[in-house]
């Protein structure tokens, strides 16, 4: 079954199903159209025929339950998410539609999100300062510094590391006789990783996007034939970054 967020709640679709007409808030991601279906066209003819085909979906779910109150994060051009609010008997049966990926709760109505027991995997990415005495100008090395440590949340992971920290900030003597200490100053962002297990074929433990200026051999430029190996993605998928 394609809900998610239940287990915040402690609960099974089952189990919210048994909570009757309790009003649930959510969000859902709409399948919109398979990327090989869309490979033989130009970009503006793809995102054309897409945003055509997220607005009947919409239509669609719209028609078969009047009751969510569905709105598109953007209505003009036809946005993947979708916004709203039905009874959780009838989330199953929503989820289930032929048009929805999956849905994701954000509120049941008259129950607390249950405080996670669950301690998962976090990356926590400091920036430290080499600092030599006396030094008060000039150049000086900065380290980021990328730990990984299992917690409960982002401020968990934080406030577990603070004795690694301070560890790693002891001074110490330089060959000149200078005192030096690797000092933390910024934690600059904490990302969970998405397994649970470290796999030898390789596991992500952080990612960061940012813009950079386009060089030759950033360029792209897809062949006309599609890619069988694209078969099976969808167009949809983001991958979401927890915070």
């Amino acid at each position: 079954m394609k809900v998610l967020g239940l287990h915040d709640y402690r609960l099974t679709v089952a189990g919210l199903e048994r909570l009757g007409a309790r009003t649930v808030t959510f969000s859902l991601q709409l399948k919109g159209i398979p990327l090989l279906t869309l490979t033989q066209l130009g970009p503006e003819e793809r995102n054309a025929r897409l945003r055509a085909t997220l607005k009947q979906q919409l239509d669609r779910l719209t028609r078969d339950f009047p009751g969510a109150n569905l709105k598109s994060r953007d209505p003009k051009r036809g946005s993947w998410t979708l916004d709203g609010i039905l009874p959780a008997n009838r989330i199953r049966r929503l989820a289930a539609q032929p048009e929805v990926a999956e849905l994701e709760i954000s509120a049941i109505d008259g129950r607390k999100r249950a405080r996670s027991t669950k301690e998962v995997w976090f990356c926590v990415w400091g920036l430290v300062a080499i600092q030599v005495e006396r030094r008060r100008s000039g150049m000086m090395e900065v380290e980021d510094r990328l730990v990984v440590v299992k917690a409960l949340s982002p401020d968990d992971a934080i406030e577990r590391l603070r004795p690694t920290w301070t560890k790693y900030a002891e001074p110490y003597l330089n060959p000149a006789g200078y005192l030096v200490r690797w000092q933390l100053v910024e934690i600059k962002d904490v990302f969970e990783v998405f397994d649970d297990e470290f796999s030898p074929k390789g596991t992500e433990v952080y990612s960061r996007l940012r813009t950079v200026r386009v060089k030759p051999e950033y360029r792209w430029r897809p062949s006309s034939a599609p890619n069988k190996r694209l078969q099976r993605t969808p167009l949809a998928g983001v991958k979401k970054r927890r915070r």
